[in-house]
């Protein structure tokens, strides 16, 4: 090898091969520092595309593990009421069969009945009481049933009136009904039209007023009579629920439970009922969209179950009564048949969840997690070569030095 003061070769080659050993030694460090194998996208960007991906589906899985607990908890909240409500019905029954007995005085079925009715109370407290986080899990919606009488139309605005079922026909040539319902300002409108008439102001000879005391099923009055034009129209405020009607006709009667009068030959009652729309939980248990357990949850107030209105003051009521409570108990015995169904499902479903996120974090691992009985080997390795590197870089920087010699 050529002598030469001005380049030193050697150094050069120590000095380059020193800088090898540094950087492998510095990413040593860097990868068993951070526990990752892959610290940057050169490391190996294969592997960390696929990790990436790993790591997003594990974030949906562990997502829906903990769906798959609140649903569980669900369900054993509404289990819990059904079974609430089973024993409340057990004492239905023992009740009814008591009022049919000869042997019971009137007074005495009176009593019985006092009880009968405070039950049937609870029993739609317990459905209105068993929710979740605000959810109602077996109160149901309530719902408002509109009937013009002859006109032959059943208009039922349900689910907190956000929408209504509507079949009717014109009841004679020449007339129409119009229907329509804003979902923003929640107004319910019902107008009747003949064919020379049409929408106007209404000339209003006496107020309406509405007594709206609840949404249990209890009916309730409108008083005072009014008269219409034809083609005109009348607007009735139910303010207590935010609802407005709008019929073209004219009223002249009032009774409790409705209101009654010509609509076109027809009366009209309204009444507002309790919730009788079951809920439906739909619960998403995997990665895709797809993977969802749903479940109809039978809605547990007295009406829904049937028995609503009944009472054993007598003993024709009291068997039509016990009756009813067979009917409700063979519908409360289903209800709980599949809430059950639907929490063994969830219990495989969040095995299944469970064993997806095991296998999901292992093969993430084998990508992304370093050896570190592998790395500690490499860096110990670099460390060494550091060492030598700096000692053999020392002597190379000597060999200029080493050629003043011969000029001496």
């Amino acid at each position: 090898m050529t002598l030469s003061i001005n380049t030193n070769v050697s150094a050069l080659t120590a000095q380059r091969n020193l800088s090898t050993s540094s950087n492998r030694s510095a990413t040593s460090i860097a990868k068993l520092s951070s526990g990752s194998r892959i610290t940057t996208a050169k490391d190996d960007a294969a592997a960390l595309a696929i990790a990436s991906g790993l790591k997003l589906d594990l974030a949906s899985l562990r997502a829906a593990q903990s769906n798959v607990s609140q649903a569980t908890a669900i369900l054993q909240i509404a289990d819990g009421g059904y079974s609430q409500l089973g024993e409340v019905f057990n004492r239905l029954q023992t009740l009814a069969t008591s009022a049919q007995s000869d042997q019971i005085s009137a007074t005495e079925r009176g009593f019985l009945n006092t009880e009968y009715q405070q039950l049937l109370s609870e029993i739609d407290r317990i459905a209105d009481s068993t929710e979740f986080n605000g959810i109602e899990l077996l109160g149901g919606a309530a719902s408002l049933d509109i009937d013009p009488g002859t006109l032959g139309t059943d208009m039922v605005p349900a689910n907190g009136f956000v929408g209504f079922e509507f079949n009717a026909s014109v009841r004679t040539a020449g007339e129409s009904l119009e229907v329509t319902y804003d979902e923003v300002t929640q107004v319910f409108s019902v107008s009747v039209y003949d064919a020379a008439g049409g929408s106007g102001a209404g000339n209003l000879v006496a107020s309406q007023s509405v007594d709206l005391n609840d949404l249990a099923g209890d009916p309730f009055n409108l008083g005072g009579t009014g008269t219409l034009d034809a083609g005109n129209t009348f607007e009735i405020n139910f303010g207590s629920i935010g609802l407005n009607m709008t019929v073209n006709s004219d009223f002249d009667t009032a009774a409790a439970g409705g209101f009654g009068g010509d609509f076109a030959t027809g009366g009209v009652d309204i009444l507002a009922g309790a919730g009788t729309t079951a809920t439906t939980l739909n619960f998403l248990v995997g990665v895709a969209t797809t993977d969802v357990v749903s479940i109809t949850l039978q809605v547990g107030n007295a009406a829904a179950l049937g028995v609503g209105g009944t009472s054993v003051d007598n003993i024709a009521n009291a068997q039509g009564a016990a009756t009813a409570i067979d009917t409700a108990v063979q519908n409360l015995n289903t209800a709980r048949a599949t809430l059950g169904a639907t929490l063994s499902r969830l219990e495989f479903a969040g095995s299944n969840v469970a064993i997806q996120v095991e296998n999901s974090e292992a093969a993430r691992s084998t990508l992304e997690d370093v050896n570190v009985a592998e790395e500690f080997t490499n860096f110990t390795s670099s460390q060494v070569l550091v060492q030598a590197g700096v000692s053999i870089l020392a002597q190379a920087n000597q060999q200029p030095s080493l050629l003043l010699q011969l000029l001496q």
